[in-house]
């Protein structure tokens, strides 16, 4: 006859074994959605336009409501889960004489579950997106190879946008742009406003977070991260401020659906220059000037770089110094040099067969604009 303890257990099992099985369809799910969109565009794109904005949409419109990170939390919680879940298994099974191996598992079952709820989030809020059609086909950009003069031409017109633009901002006593007090809303009307003109980017955008540890964030090389678990774009508000606007709008141009990381570059590039905020278009301006000097860089002489660089206005260079002063410690750091490598490797998993290097894209997308622009003005009589 069995006893209450007997039952006790076998009602565990039970549940356990639900809890496995669970895991395991949500594996088979996630994992059959990504090899049909690495498979097929098409499927990518009916997911990202039919699919994505609901489950998107729920998660930004739930965790949206809390005023700071809940994706920081969620880490620090998963974290502090796995070390509770290791300490209370081990004295779990110890106490399971003679079926220690099932008492593993129906313990284990908790992490499993965890773990496989969480791939299923990731998959269908971000890693679908690396399989849609570029950003580029639903811009009208032409991609082609380009010349160091027309690489110059573009630089040369984003310096002088820049130069237009530093006038109009307000900076403080240290030389600094300062930050608008409704920063996070401007954010979301500087995305609202692209989706206009483009309106595959039409999505609901939740206020971007700044997160509490910005300063682990450097030490990671981390401007910002897009949580897809709970459908946040987090930035880090230690690094100087006039990173944070493109970074904000680059981490919500992911909630478009839009993964690759030159594409949310662009995103946030269009969407920075267009908002009605100098502070927003000198951030657009400078972190978009910023992948062109650096392309410019080794496609020219140093006496022909200096001439591009020469005609910035001293705020703009002066700028230019105070990030490399603030990230030089950090680029010392081992855990910055270990997420640079994993960031790489992410990726490269992810269709993106130059790793860390597919920012610097962006380049490719701004030139075939300038490139576009630069033609019709030509025909114009």
């Amino acid at each position: 006859m069995k006893t209450a303890y007997d039952k006790k257990m076998q009602k565990r099992i039970k549940i356990g074994k639900t809890r496995w099985i669970v895991s395991f369809l949500l594996i088979i799910i996630s994992l059959s959605l990504l090899a049909a969109s690495r498979m097929s565009a098409e499927f990518a794109d009916w997911f990202g336009f039919n699919i994505y904005p609901f489950f998107s949409g729920i998660g930004a419109r739930i965790w949206g409501v809390f005023p700071f990170s809940a994706g920081e939390f969620f880490v620090a919680l998963i974290i502090l889960g796995a070390i509770a879940g290791i300490v209370c298994l081990v004295p779990y099974i110890k106490r399971r004489k003679g079926n220690r191996i099932r008492a593993f598992f129906n313990g284990f079952s908790w992490g499993a579950a965890g773990a496989s709820a969480i791939f299923f989030l990731v998959t269908v809020n971000c890693l679908l997106g690396y399989g849609r059609t570029p950003f580029s086909i639903y811009s009208g950009l032409t991609l082609e190879e380009y010349t160091s003069e027309e690489l110059k031409g573009l630089t040369l017109s984003l310096a002088e946008k820049i130069n237009e633009t530093v006038k109009e901002v307000e900076f403080d006593e240290s030389g600094r742009p300062i930050k608008p007090e409704n920063f996070a809303s401007l954010a979301c009307e500087c995305m609202e406003k692209a989706a206009e003109k483009y309106p595959v980017l039409k999505n609901y955008y939740p206020q971007p977070k700044a997160v509490i540890a910005s300063a682990v964030m450097s030490s990671f090389n981390l401007a910002g991260i897009f949580f897809p678990i709970t459908v946040e774009a987090n930035y880090n508000q230690s690094m100087p401020v006039s990173s944070q606007g493109f970074t904000a709008c680059h981490e919500l141009s992911h909630l478009s659906g839009f993964m690759r990381e030159d594409e949310a570059n662009y995103i946030a590039f269009i969407a920075c220059r267009e908002s009605e905020s100098s502070y927003f278009r000198y951030s657009g301006y400078l972190d978009a000037l910023t992948y062109a000097l650096n392309a410019y860089r080794t496609a020219v002489s140093d006496e022909e770089y200096y001439s591009v660089t020469n005609t910035l206005d001293p705020v703009i260079l002066s700028e230019y110094n105070f990030r490399n002063e603030y990230w030089a410690p950090y680029r010392k750091k081992i855990t910055y040099k270990v997420s640079s490598t994993v960031n790489d490797a992410y990726l490269k998993a992810n269709n993106q067969t130059d790793g860390a290097k597919s920012y610097g894209r962006v380049v490719d997308l701004m030139l075939a604009e300038w490139k576009a622009e630069k033609s019709r003005k030509d025909i114009v009589p």
